[in-house]
Parts: structure tokens; sequence; C-alpha cells
């Protein structure tokens, strides 16, 4: 009998740890999608240039860039990566939660398709819930983003 209640508490702890692992794997999957979002935007004119202007201004050695979803029928932002330090960089950004002087706000508002974007240089104390939009990013069947700029 103790054998069989072994073997038990044995199955429901693997299958926890299971559920758990599939959990992180959505959520780094989730995260990667987000990544992809965000190098497919910096991609375009408004962005890309943004980030010319401060890597020449050379305070850093990557653009530190912050992203969040505005909600303004909450009136929030919320920030657009889940973990404290997102895995989201390249040679020439990198996503971050703060930065300490001036760098890359990407702003998001969701549609029924994808979201409408804005980006501007920005400090630390210059967050905004306004914004035009200065395009629309889609999501793709294949589960890349397309960009079509207004």
């Amino acid at each position: 009998m103790n054998r069989l209640a072994l073997a038990a508490a044995l199955g429901l702890t693997a299958v926890g740890c299971s559920h758990t692992q599939t959990a992180a794997q959505h959520l780094k999957a989730e995260e990667d999608g987000k990544c992809l979002l965000v190098q497919t935007l910096l991609r375009e004119p408004v962005p890309s240039r943004y980030v010319e202007e401060l890597t020449v201004e050379g305070r850093e050695a990557s653009v530190p860039v912050m992203v969040f979803v505005r909600k303004p029928d909450e009136g929030m932002l919320e920030r657009f990566f889940a973990g404290d330090t997102p895995a989201c960089s390249s040679l020439s950004f990198r996503v971050v939660r703060q930065f300490a002087q001036r760098g890359l706000v990407l702003y998001l508002q969701e549609t029924p398709d994808g979201y409408t974007y804005d980006a501007r240089r920005a400090g630390p104390e210059e967050l905004s819930m306004e914004g035009a939009p200065q395009g629309i990013v889609r999501r793709v069947s294949s589960g890349g983003w397309v960009a079509a700029t207004d």
C-alpha cells in the first residue's frame, strides 16, 4: 500500500514539474515574440533614426529601450515585457525597465490585429499617455510581424 501511495505522490510531483516547465516555456516563447516585435519596430524609419541619434551621442554602447502598452481607457501605461530583466537586445539596443539618462521609448496601443506604435527619445521622467501613432504592426500567420507606416 505504501508503494502505491509513493508512486502516486511521485506521479503528481512529476505532473506539477511538467506543468511548471510548460508554463516557463510558454512565457519564454511569448517574450521571444515580443522581442521580435521590438526588433521589427526598431527597423522602422522613426525608431531607427532615434537609435542612430542616440548611438552617435555615444552615452552607452547599446541604446536603452523601454517598451510600454498604453491603456487610455484605464489611464495607465503597462510594461510590455513581463520580467524584471527582459532578454531582448542586439548590438545596437537593449530593452530595459528603466534608464538613468535618455533613451528610446516605444509606446504600443493594442488593435484587433496588432498594435499602433509611436517612438520618442525621452528621459526617465518624460513618459506620456499622449501620442499620435507613427505606424501599425500586424501579426502575420508565420508568427512574425509586419509594420506599415501611416
